[in-house]
């Protein structure tokens, strides 16, 4: 009977680590569903700014350790003015 509740335990332990993973939504270029209604989120616009990033076999990054890696600040003067990523690096560049 002890084993069936620590299983239990941890199956419903491992359901609420698997649902707080997945709590960011879903994104559809820089809109995020947030309550029913399509909402622009730095999440998703950053979502989609590493999408272009690994196309081009790049990673942003803060600190830069391996070749590939680009700061937002680089990666947005690559691509200033791309529909894309333009209101993520609206931020990085004037």
């Amino acid at each position: 009977m002890l084993k069936l509740t620590v299983a239990a335990s941890i199956s419903l332990l491992a359901l609420g680590f698997a649902t707080a993973a997945s709590a960011q939504g879903r994104c559809d270029g820089d809109f995020q569903m947030v309550n029913g209604s399509w909402v622009a989120t730095r999440h998703c616009q950053r979502m989609a700014a590493e999408r272009v990033a690994h196309a081009e076999h790049a990673h942003i990054t803060r600190h830069t350790v391996r070749q590939g890696d680009e700061t937002p600040e680089e990666f947005c003067r690559w691509h200033n003015g791309e529909i894309e990523t333009d209101t993520y690096c609206s931020s990085y560049n004037d």
